[in-house]
């Protein structure tokens, strides 16, 4: 469905089938690294899982904080819907230091990021986790580099999402975030491996939702009159470069807008999309 009109959308199939065969085998690629890696991943796979068993997932959160307790909170809460309610599933949860972290990214040391974040996902495998996804979309401007340096398989939220918006039927979608995230190029290159274009606001708007997003989102703090300018800035883009809807890409984004905010326009809540995506491997080996 495109364009939040709920009205199903004929896909272009061998572009689609492409794309999601590339992102399987890209995932396939995932190879633990090391002995012991591997080794944890034999035990794990399916052939070796008692039937009902999950898999673990290990989540890199605090950047930021009340980004991280939103997938928790719908991480639980969407297994036991899935899944009938009768059981609670294993989390692994890293809390990094989201200044270091951000200090890295704005000083454009992204050797030294990935190395920190590849470090911090070898905690989550030592603690026993089979997969790690990183809570928040500012670091997966190094998610290449950190899945071929971590020993355990990685899911990416910029993928997930642009896999999600070609299964809908977009083709141009407006995308907010932190200026690393907006400027960083990743999502645009994902997107484009998908057909689908990616607009930004202007200089203006972003330096605008910048600062809110680090100055008060991440804090924690949340304002009318500022949801009201993003709503604004969204109309703006629709109106101007024919957008059909919105990536929400920063985690605390979807704890400022909803769809109810942008009637007409499709919401594309980027921590939603990854929680199905990690519920989908939990359970895969049940497939």
């Amino acid at each position: 469905m495109a364009r939040g009109t709920g009205t199903p959308v004929e896909m272009p199939r061998v572009r689609r089938a492409v794309f999601l065969v590339q992102n399987g085998m890209r995932r396939m690629r995932e190879g633990p690294g090391t002995a012991e890696g591997l080794q944890h991943a034999l035990q794990r796979r399916p052939g070796n899982m008692k039937k009902g068993d999950v898999m673990v997932p290990g989540i890199i959160g605090g950047i930021g904080p009340e980004s991280t307790i939103d997938y928790y909170r719908l991480l639980i809460a969407r297994f036991r819907e899935r899944t009938g309610g009768a059981d609670y599933p294993p989390v692994l949860v890293n809390s990094i230091d989201m200044t270091a972290m951000l200090a890295l990214v704005a000083a454009g040391n992204l050797d030294a990021l990935a190395a920190y974040l590849a470090a911090e996902t070898d905690r989550l495998n030592a603690a026993g986790a089979d997969f790690v996804v990183m809570a928040s979309n500012t670091p997966h401007i190094v998610f290449d580099e950190v899945r071929r340096r971590a020993r355990v398989p990685m899911l990416s939220i910029v993928e997930e999402t642009a896999g999600h918006a070609l299964s809908q039927g977009y083709t141009k979608l407006g995308l907010f975030g932190t200026r690393f995230t907006m400027q960083g190029g990743f999502y645009q290159a994902a997107f484009e491996e998908a057909g689908i274009a990616i607009v930004t606001p202007s200089a203006e708007e972003q330096e605008f939702i910048h600062e809110k997003y680090m100055g008060e989102f991440v804090k924690g703090i949340f304002r009318d009159e500022v949801k009201s300018a993003l709503v604004a800035t969204a109309g703006r883009m629709r109106a101007d470069s024919g957008i059909e809807g919105l990536i929400l890409g920063g985690t605390e984004l979807p704890l400022v807008l909803g769809p109810a905010d942008l009637p007409g326009m499709g919401v594309l809540n980027t921590t939603a999309i990854h929680v199905e995506a990690m519920i989908d491997r939990m359970l895969s080996h049940n497939a």
